[in-house]
């Protein structure tokens, strides 16, 4: 056992998943801090009491101590590939042009799914940045009725696809920053959602057309989306934080957007 398992053993903050996650960085060359230990211990036991933990399928926390932290996903502890050189601040986000630098998260979600399922998916992000655009934070594309993605502000409005036609909500106040979430449970629009920051927002329009038979077979990327395995609707955008699974309640919702605020907090990395 090591040392900095035995004191965090000792003051009850150890989490086993976490202590995987540090594994895998050190593995790769990263190193992780007992502070940030720690902050993600009380980030996955909050998450755990919430139940959201189990639909969720992974977790990217961005703003990392150092560049290899930040590519190594929390749960599924996948690396994370950086194209065309996104810019990386320590312990805030990391920031893509709007044009050609994205990152390829290496989840498939009809592969790599646990959680999720054709008609339950849900894909959140923590942006640190307000813009108004009609392009994507996140998200994976195979056909127009395969398509995971996520477009956080355009005006008033932030739109889903999920596997489905966009669906559009009011946000409750005009900017991208924060954390944007949506959803679908079933095979109707009916059963869509969107939060901000925990709160449901009001759906505008309700998507149509569930006609695929899985999710995206391509990897999600970040910064844009991936359609088809090829880069599009690029976006320069700051981002911290990003999870994918399956729909969480409105409780969840909250208590998943506390958790990942404090996180941001505690690193300096809160909007």
């Amino acid at each position: 056992m090591s040392s900095i398992t035995r004191r965090l053993g000792v003051m009850g903050q150890a989490d086993v998943d976490v202590l995987s996650w540090r594994d895998t960085i050190v593995a790769a060359g990263g190193s992780i801090s007992i502070a940030i230990l720690s902050i993600a211990s009380r980030f996955v036991a909050a998450e755990k009491a919430s139940g959201a933990w189990g639909l969720t399928d992974d977790y990217w926390p961005f703003w990392g101590e150092n560049l290899i932290q930040a590519t190594v996903s929390l749960k599924q502890r996948r690396t994370v590939t950086l194209v065309n050189a996104p810019a990386f601040t320590a312990r805030r986000h990391f920031a893509t042009n709007g044009s050609s630098s994205y990152l390829d998260t290496g989840f498939i979600p009809s592969t790599h799914k646990i959680a999720a399922s054709t008609h339950n998916v849900r894909l959140a992000v923590y942006l640190r940045d307000n813009l108004s655009s009609n392009s994507y934070a996140a998200g994976a594309s195979s056909s127009s009725n395969r398509a995971l993605r996520l477009r956080p502000r355009n005006a008033s409005v932030a739109y889903l696809d999920a596997n489905s036609s966009s669906g559009t909500y009011t946000l409750p106040a005009a900017t991208s920053a924060g954390y944007t979430a949506g959803s679908r449970d079933a095979a109707l629009g009916a059963n869509s959602y969107g939060y901000k920051n925990g709160v449901a927002m009001v759906q505008t329009v309700a998507p149509t057309a569930f006609g695929s038979a899985s999710l995206p077979v391509v990897p999600i990327l970040v910064g844009g989306y991936n359609n088809a395995g090829v880069f599009a609707g690029p976006r320069a955008t700051s981002i911290g934080f990003m999870t994918v699974g399956a729909t969480l309640s409105a409780a969840q919702e909250l208590a998943q957007y506390n958790a990942v605020q404090a996180w941001a907090t505690a690193v300096g990395a809160n909007v």
